[in-house]
């Protein structure tokens, strides 16, 4: 089991980081293609949605997976590690860890993501009310601590710092492909965790485990 989860969570990665590929090539023009960066935040992105892919798997285990499901899981790995960041502070590239202020950027993502978890899948043996208030709490205390506003230089994956047209283009641009990214990986998630992870229908030998009267 543990290579199964090992092996769809690579796989995942793997495909959502091929499909942000061809989204960053299919709209970034030629003349304006940096093969050499790209090929970093591509690795880069193939090692986050491996261990975000690996969080997946070990959630499906306990939650059937579905594709509403897998999306919903990309959106809160979007808005925790992508969205969160880039509005709290001033410095910081949507997807990328914040250069000057890395424990202020592991603080939000690790607020941000607990008060999601209470919105979202709140624990047992608590009201419920109290729990949500708790959770919009920790979602809204980054941004009354911080600086809301993200960095109009551009500069993450298929961003171009060059587009003098709009400064900010490389920006919105990247938010969408880093979008793209975490609806990919949570939709192939599911899909490996169908086709690895659980054991398919009719399947015999030493993995179908011992028989039983």
């Amino acid at each position: 089991m543990p290579f199964r989860l090992l092996a769809a969570a690579f796989m995942a990665a793997l495909l959502a980081t091929l499909g942000l590929l061809f989204a960053r090539v299919a709209t970034t023009p030629v003349a304006e293609l940096n093969i050499a960066e790209g090929d970093f935040l591509l690795m880069r992105h193939v090692a986050l949605g491996f261990f975000g892919g690996l969080v997946l798997q070990i959630v499906f285990l306990y939650k059937q997976p579905g594709i509403h499901r897998g999306l919903g899981w990309g959106v809160a790995g979007y808005f925790v590690l992508t969205l969160m960041p880039w509005l709290v502070l001033s410095d910081a590239v949507p997807g990328q860890v914040s250069p000057g202020q890395p424990l202020l950027w592991l603080f939000v993502v690790a607020v941000s993501a607990a008060g999601l978890w209470l919105l979202w899948w709140p624990p047992a043996g608590k009201p419920p009310r109290l729990r949500r208030l708790a959770g919009l709490a920790l979602l809204l205390l980054p941004l009354l601590a911080g600086t809301i506003g993200g960095p109009a230089d551009g500069g993450l994956i298929g961003g171009d710092p060059g587009q003098a047209t709009d400064p900010d283009f490389g920006v919105w641009r990247g938010l969408a492909l880093n979008l793209l990214f975490w609806l990919l990986l949570g939709v192939f998630s599911v899909l490996s965790a169908r086709r690895v992870v659980q054991r398919p229908a009719g399947e015999t030998g030493a993995d179908a485990g011992p028989d039983r009267p």
